[in-house]
C-alpha cells in the first residue's frame, strides 16, 4: 500500500477514535474535564435536600383555593391539587393550617377523593380583619409519591365578619338506595352474569371481598381512598391494574365525575 495510503488510513482511524471517545463521554453525562453536569439537588433553608417527584412523574401542585378572596370568619377553605393524594399524608390536623402573625390555627380535614381536593374547617372561629395565610404541610405526596412542589405560593386571605359562616364538612347523605340503581345502571350487567365470574355488588359484598388485581380491599367503610373500588371507577386514578370500570369496550354507560362523587359519600358514610 503506498505511504500515502497508509497515513489517510491512520488518521480517519485516529479521528473515528477520537468522535467516538467524546461521544461516550457525553453519553455518561461528562463534560471534557469529566466531571459532572447535573446541577446539585435543591435544598430547603436548612440544607436539606427537597424531596423530588419520580421520573416521569410531575410535582404535587396546588391548582386552586377557595374561596379566592376574603374569608368568613368560620370558613371552610378548599384547596384542589393537581393528582390524587396519598390518604398516609394528609391524615393528620397538620395538612392545611391558616395562621396569621403568631396565631395558628389547624381543624378538622375532609379530602374529597373525586375532586382532588382538601377541605378545612378551622377548630375555632378566626379574627374579623385579620389577614391570614393559608399553609400546605410540606408532607404531602400524590399516591404516585410525588412531593408538593416546594415553592407553592401561600395564599392569603382577609376575614369579614359581615360574611355568612361557611357551610360545614358534612357531605350529603348517601344510602345503598342511592347507590344500587348506578351500579344496576353501570356494573351488573358483567357483574350479574356468571361467565364473568365477578362478586355480586351488594354492600356486603363489597365489605367482604379483596381485588384480585391488588392485595387492596374492594370497600373500605369510611374511608374511600383506600377502596379499591374508588381506584376502579376514577377514570384518571394512576394506581389501579387494567382499564377503569365499566370497561370502555363494553356496553355499559360510564359513571359520571357526579356519580362517582356520590360513592364517594357512600363510602366516607359507612357505606350502609
Amino acid at each position: 500500500m503506498p505511504p500515502t495510503a497508509d497515513i489517510i488510513l491512520r488518521g480517519t482511524t485516529s479521528a473515528k477514535t477520537t468522535r467516538r471517545a467524546i461521544f461516550l463521554c457525553l453519553l455518561c453525562g461528562l463534560t471534557a474535564g469529566c466531571g459532572p453536569i447535573d446541577p446539585p439537588p435543591p435544598t430547603d433553608a436548612e440544607g436539606e435536600p427537597i424531596p423530588q417527584p419520580a421520573p416521569l412523574d410531575d410535582w404535587l401542585r396546588v391548582v386552586e383555593v377557595a374561596p379566592a378572596q376574603t374569608i368568613a370568619t368560620r370558613p371552610t377553605i378548599e384547596v384542589r391539587f393537581n393528582a390524587y393524594l396519598d390518604p398516609a399524608t394528609f391524615n393528620s390536623y397538620s395538612a392545611l393550617s391558616v395562621r396569621s402573625g403568631g396565631l395558628s390555627t389547624s381543624g378538622r380535614i375532609d379530602y374529597r377523593m373525586t375532586r382532588k381536593t382538601l377541605r378545612l374547617r378551622p377548630r375555632t372561629d378566626l379574627i374579623d380583619g385579620l389577614r391570614y395565610t393559608l399553609f400546605a404541610s410540606p408532607n404531602l405526596r400524590s399516591v404516585t409519591g410525588a412531593p408538593l412542589f416546594p415553592n407553592t405560593p401561600a395564599p392569603e386571605r382577609f376575614t369579614d365578619a359581615t360574611l355568612p359562616a361557611s357551610p360545614p364538612l358534612d357531605r350529603p347523605p348517601v344510602t345503598w338506595s342511592d347507590i344500587a340503581p348506578l351500579f344496576e345502571h353501570s356494573c351488573n350487567g358483567c357483574h350479574n352474569d356468571p361467565t364473568w365470574q365477578l362478586p355480586e355488588l351488594t354492600p356486603e359484598t363489597l365489605r367482604q371481598t379483596r381485588s384480585t388485581q391488588v392485595d387492596a380491599p374492594l370497600l373500605m367503610p369510611f374511608e374511600p381512598a383506600s377502596s379499591y373500588l374508588m381506584h376502579k371507577i376514577l377514570p384518571d386514578y394512576p394506581r389501579r391494574r387494567f382499564t377503569v370500570q365499566p370497561p370502555p369496550y363494553s356496553d355499559a354507560p360510564p359513571l359520571s365525575l357526579d356519580e362517582i362523587e356520590r360513592i364517594e359519600d357512600w363510602i366516607a358514610q359507612g357505606a350502609r
